[in-house]
């Protein structure tokens, strides 16, 4: 993929911090950390060869739920507690999750807009 990472994706809350991780081609892959247990990104337009969106979760104990919504007002949840949509897996990884988005999930999210990833609450 030639498109530089940081352009396709920005942090869309103030606690919300991305870092950047190596991807095999055609795949990206970066960690969210977030101190409210809501994750909140922008994301621009994918590529079309992008086949893989990566997203590692250090932290979260208990990821809820995992929403899309688009520009144009569409909206998907693709995680919901234990069910989701083709093509999204979470995997519990000691201190955190990683949530891998692919097919029929990626197409949906590939035009753009906003992916949210909600924590239990922390009270």
């Amino acid at each position: 993929m030639t498109t530089p990472p940081q352009t396709l994706v920005q942090s869309a809350l103030a606690d919300t911090h991305l870092g950047w991780q190596p991807a095999p081609e055609h795949q990206l892959a970066f960690s969210i950390a977030t101190a409210s247990g809501i994750a909140r990104l922008e994301l621009r337009p994918l590529p079309a060869d992008l086949q893989t969106l990566t997203l590692d979760l250090p932290g979260m104990e208990k990821v809820e739920g995992v929403q899309w919504r688009g520009e144009r007002g569409d909206h998907a949840m693709l995680y919901s507690g234990a069910a989701g949509v083709e093509g999204v897996e979470l995997q519990h990884m000691g201190r955190g999750f990683r949530l891998q988005i692919s097919g029929a999930a990626l197409d949906l999210v590939r035009g753009g807009g906003v992916l949210t990833v909600i924590d239990f609450y922390r009270g």
